[in-house]
This record gives C-alpha cells, sequence and structure tokens, in this order.
C-alpha cells in the first residue's frame, strides 16, 4: 500500500504551541501509513527539533519566517509542491502554503488554527469569506472557541474538525532537581512557561507577584522560554525587585513541571494552553484567567483556579490557598492529571488528525 504523503507548513522561527503541536505529530503518527515532509523558515529552531524523529524529513525555506503570505513563500513552496507532489498539504498559519497548493493544482489542503483572532466585522468579514471560497481549506480548529471564531468569520461547518490538543504523560517523576536549577528545597515555586510575548502575559504575573509578596514570603517564580520581551521584564523585576529568575528556553521541560508546585498561565489570548494540559500530566494545580481557552481544560475549584481577566488581587489571592495547603495542591493536581488521560492524550488528538487526513482522499 502506498503512503499517504502529507507535507506540512510552518512559519515559526521558535518553538511556541504551534511546533509543539507539530513534533507530537511527527513523533506519533503512522509512519506505516503515512510519509510526512516539513517545511520551515530558514533558521528556525524547529528544523532541529523535528530532525531528531526518525523517517521526517525537514526543508528549510526563505519567504515564511513568521509570514502568513509572502510571494516569495508562495514560490518556494509551489516549487516544493510540484518537486514531491504531496497528496495532502496541512499549514501552520501559512497562507502561502494554501495559495502554493492551489496554484499547484492540488485541492487536499487543510490547515490548524492554533490561535483566536479578534472578531471581524463589515468589510473584513466579507472579504474573510471571499478567501475562503477562493481558497476552500478544512480546519482543524484546537478548542471549541476556535470553532466557534472560525464560524464567526464564516467558515463552513462542515470543513471544521474539532481536535483537541494533546500531550504526553509522562513516565516517571524526577527528583533532586531543584539542586540543578539552583532553587531552594523550601520555597514554593511558581512557574509560568511560555515564548516572552505580550500575547503570553508574563507581565500580568510580576504584577499578582507584586500583591502576593504584601502578605507572603518563601516563593519564586519561575519565567521559562525566550522572547522580545525579555528585556523590558527583567528591567521590571530589578526595578520592583521581586523574587523572580528566568530560565530562558529549556530543552527538559518536564524538569520544570516536576520541580514547581504550581503552574499558571497569566496570557492575554489562549486557543488552548499546552502548558496547562502538561502542568496537569504532571500533576500540578494551575491557576489562570477564566478567558477563551482556557476555561475549556481548568475546571475552576476541582483542579485548578480561575480569575476573572486582569483581577491580579484574585489571583494573588487563590495563589495564596494553594501556597498554604500542600494536599489540596496534591488532590488538583490528580484531578487534572485523571482529565488528560480523558480527554488531552497525544494518541487521541494523532489519531484524530490521521483519520481527517483519510477522509480528505
Amino acid at each position: 500500500m502506498n503512503k499517504i504523503k502529507v507535507m506540512h507548513v510552518i512559519t515559526d522561527l521558535n518553538f511556541g504551541g504551534a511546533g509543539k503541536y507539530l513534533y507530537q505529530i511527527c513523533k506519533h503518527i503512522d509512519k506505516d501509513k503515512f510519509e510526512i515532509r516539513v517545511v520551515v523558515p530558514e533558521g528556525s529552531v524547529l528544523n532541529n527539533i523535528i530532525s531528531s524523529l526518525p523517517d521526517i524529513d525537514v526543508i528549510e525555506i526563505k519567504g515564511i519566517d513568521t509570514k502568513s503570505f509572502d510571494i516569495m513563500g508562495v514560490k518556494e513552496i509551489y516549487g516544493l509542491i510540484k518537486l514531491y507532489k504531496p497528496d495532502i498539504i496541512h499549514s501552520h498559519a501559512c497562507l502561502s502554503a494554501r495559495i502554493a497548493g492551489l496554484m499547484a493544482g492540488n485541492k487536499k489542503i487543510i490547515y490548524t488554527r492554533h490561535s483566536l483572532l479578534p472578531k471581524m466585522k463589515g468589510v473584513k468579514r466579507l472579504g474573510k469569506i471571499m478567501l475562503g471560497r477562493i481558497l476552500p481549506s478544512k480546519i482543524i480548529a484546537v478548542s471549541k472557541a476556535v470553532e466557534e471564531n472560525l464560524s464567526d468569520e464564516g467558515e463552513k461547518k462542515e470543513n471544521i474538525f474539532l481536535v483537541y490538543n494533546g500531550v504526553e504523560l509522562p513516565d516517571i517523576k524526577q527528583e533532586n532537581l531543584r539542586e540543578k536549577y539552583l532553587l531552594k528545597d523550601d520555597e514554593i515555586i511558581i512557574s509560568l512557561i511560555g515564548r516572552l510575548e505580550k500575547v503570553k502575559g508574563q507581565e500580568n504575573l510580576l504584577k499578582i507577584g507584586e500583591i502576593l509578596a504584601k502578605t507572603e514570603r518563601g516563593f519564586k517564580i519561575l519565567l521559562v522560554g525566550e522572547g522580545s520581551q525579555r528585556p523590558y521584564l527583567e528591567s521590571y523585576v530589578r526595578d520592583k525587585n521581586l523574587n523572580v529568575k528566568f530560565l530562558g528556553h529549556i530543552n527538559e521541560i518536564d524538569e520544570i513541571y516536576d520541580l514547581s508546585d504550581i503552574v499558571v498561565n497569566t496570557s492575554n489570548s489562549e486557543a488552548l494552553s499546552f502548558t496547562v494540559i502538561e502542568a496537569f500530566a504532571h500533576k500540578k494545580p494551575v491557576v489562570a484567567f477564566n478567558i477563551d481557552g482556557i476555561k475549556e481544560v481548568v475546571t475552576d475549584g476541582e483542579d485548578g483556579y480561575l480569575s476573572d481577566y486582569l483581577d491580579y488581587d484574585d489571583f494573588a489571592s487563590k495563589l495564596s490557598i494553594l501556597m498554604k495547603n500542600e494536599d489540596l495542591r496534591k488532590q488538583f493536581g490528580q484531578r487534572g492529571y485523571q482529565k488528560v488521560k480523558e480527554k488531552f492524550t497525544v494518541e487521541e488528538m494523532v489519531r484524530n488528525i490521521e483519520n481527517i487526513y483519510g477522509g480528505m482522499l
């Protein structure tokens, strides 16, 4: 039986949620049935990460670095489609790939919407509907919030597939990690993992940390990730004299979850948070804002706490409750772990994507 050839095209230079999603597909997809080729921007860190997997061909090209559309990108992708003749083109925030596919005569195109976009009205919404008619595609929505977002934009419901992000369940909890990262055993570790960009809301957490420090002691905030906001955030921490440690990009991210007591998400917008799901997979409680994409994962008072968006005082209060109650942290973490096993495994995610691919041919 001939394998189904799938070409993924992604615009990310860094290893964020979309990159993690693609990595999981490449790692867990049935290689006996699918031949996977991945196109990434020139200089993307994804090249080395995905190339480490067996039987995956990664190609770097110009013209798609963090750009959804670029004439050079269309030309480059068009040439690759003509060369490799994929059965399916799977785009990740790359309009150029969809255009190139149509130009090359390949109508088996699908894209994953990894983010929530502002609601469109009037001419913009009409333009989006017309684009969808010109470039017909199947669409994977990573959450119900994204599914509704797409419907609001005029996408046909029969073209939208809801597939939640999935994560791997860690095999063994690692011990003695705090010494490795120069952290005290008696500190409560509150971790935020994500790109240091405005959308991820690290500044929100620093403001919450200021409030928390007025009543609580013995805690440290870890910011894990890199991004353009790092110099500003480091300056903020110095000015406010906050107990915050910047760890940068960490390959062994499971270690950070294992050494953390509480994982937080203070994003300004989320389609569906990998960080929250991974925290639950490591049996850690989560505190986050009650926004779309988060409230589909966290059940307030059951496996974590939700605060109204930008309600820093309430957020700090919820952190304080968990800091003082180790048993509650364990209870929340165990319930979150059970939720991941039932709803957010990588096996379930990839199996659903394989079925979508099969239905497109």
